[in-house]
């Protein structure tokens, strides 16, 4: 009967304690030296704590009545920072893969995995330690089991606390109810090539107060939120902080990118940078036909021993014609490439014409036979490669240089399948695709842009 009230006992003691966060535990702890007891295995299912000889110096933080740091002077010297999982409400405070948790006139010291087991590696107390290494591991992940459940509302009102937070921050820093006289966009570093695929374009806004003084976005060393503008910019993308070329020249109008913003809060205040392209990046352009394992993606097919054909590349048409850089006056080639076959625009550039344009229209590969199997021994041939795309180049009489590389060549042959056994025979490889053919004009060139 005293055993089963013992029992009792300490069962409503671990729940009431359950129902404490570790806030409310530490209240009763203060900072200082604490004895330290160190796990040590013995065989492959033993452990024991060891009594290190000298104290470890532990000290609690707090923001409020809040903990906000556990610093523990490992071995007296090495500092380790632990921060509350969730600060209203923690079960734990972490430090890179390893927790402290408070509970019982202890401190534990574990790792956790993802069975929601504890690994104990050191206990701290004030005084000696009577309980032993399995009673503490079951100790921490019940209390922590418990605790968890009980953080649903205590990670929500962290959650608003951080929200509230942030709004007043962005508000302590917003445009918001400033007199701004002016607004300015600064490029940080301008690429050397503004084109398509050339790197990005870092910039930041600067206003300029009725008073002189100056406030300007992260980026710049200020504090102004980007959200207190609305991004407009052409021929590059919108967002904030770095911009890159637009891939479809059809949006280089004016052979320029335009960054542009406009305050949320001041109508009718805005600011506008132009940078001229250089378009002179070299562009690679890949069609293909469709490989041989790729072949059930177009079509209904019987897959037995041997490999699927390979697709072959579909019909291009490049139109090329010259035109003056709207801005600078150079020349530029305007490119169209037009997928006849699947009646689509591939894709529209503006380059200079010393700049290369390599254009790959290659068959797709063949898949690879089978290995042989006990009912059918021998290997499964390769699946031919498809042949390679045509390809139409029509140039206007403007153009007087174009460099560009044209590849259609057929896709390889897919390998043949080893056999079952020693006796039966490898598959055979499959035909590589035949070349595509290459067609040129000359004549009067219209584009869609």
């Amino acid at each position: 009967m005293k055993k089963i009230l013992l029992i009792t006992v300490a069962l409503f003691t671990l729940l009431a304690s359950a129902q404490q966060n570790q806030n409310e535990i530490l209240a009763d702890y203060s900072s200082g030296n604490y004895s330290v007891y160190k796990v040590k295995k013995v065989s492959y299912d033993k452990f024991k704590m060891v009594k290190v000889k000298k104290q470890w110096p532990i000290q609690f933080s707090k923001s409020g009545n809040k903990i906000s740091t556990v610093l523990v002077k490992r071995a007296g010297i090495l500092d380790e920072a632990f921060k509350p999982d969730v600060p209203g409400h923690p079960a734990y405070f972490a430090f890179s893969s390893y927790r402290l948790t408070f509970i019982d006139g202890v401190g534990v010291y574990y790792s956790w995995n993802t069975k929601e087991q504890a690994t104990t590696k050191y206990v701290f107390v004030k005084g000696g330690l009577s309980k032993k290494y399995r009673e503490l591991n079951k100790l921490v992940e019940n209390y922590s089991k418990a605790v968890f459940k009980n953080q649903t509302n205590a990670r929500a009102e962290v959650k608003e606390e951080k929200s509230a937070i942030a709004e007043l921050e962005r508000k302590r820093n917003s445009l918001q109810n400033r007199e701004v006289s002016k607004l300015e966009i600064q490029v940080l570093k301008t690429p050397k090539k503004v084109a398509h695929f050339s790197e990005a374009i870092k910039y930041g806004i600067v206003a300029i107060l009725k008073d002189g003084s100056k406030l300007s976005t992260k980026n710049l060393g200020g504090k102004i939120p980007w959200n207190d503008f609305i991004l407009s910019n052409k021929g590059c993308s919108n967002t904030i902080e770095e911009v890159r070329v637009d891939e479809d020249a059809k949006t280089l109008i004016e052979d320029r990118i335009t960054l542009q913003v406009v305050s949320k809060y001041h109508k009718g205040l805005k600011a506008t940078k132009y940078i001229n392209t250089t378009n002179n990046l070299p562009v690679q352009v890949n069609q293909r036909g469709f490989w041989g394992h790729e072949r059930r993606k177009y079509m209904t097919v019987f897959q037995g021993q041997n490999g699927q054909h390979a697709g072959r590349g579909d019909n291009l048409t490049i139109k090329v014609k010259t035109v003056s850089h709207k801005q600078t006056g150079e020349k530029l080639n305007k490119i169209e490439i037009f997928n006849t076959t699947k009646n689509k625009l591939v894709i529209r550039y503006k380059l200079t014409p010393t700049t290369k344009l390599i254009v790959n229209n290659n068959g797709g590969q063949g898949m690879n036979g089978f290995e042989g199997r006990k009912g059918s021994p021998n290997g499964g041939n390769g699946g031919n490669g498809g042949a390679g795309g045509n390809i139409l180049l029509i140039k206007d009489p403007s153009v007087t240089k174009l460099d560009i590389v044209l590849n259609n060549a057929g896709g390889a042959g897919g390998k043949g399948g080893a056999p079952k056994y020693s006796y039966a025979s490898r598959g055979r490889n499959g035909v590589r695709g035949g070349k595509g053919r290459i067609s040129k004009q000359v004549k009067t060139v219209k584009l869609s842009f």
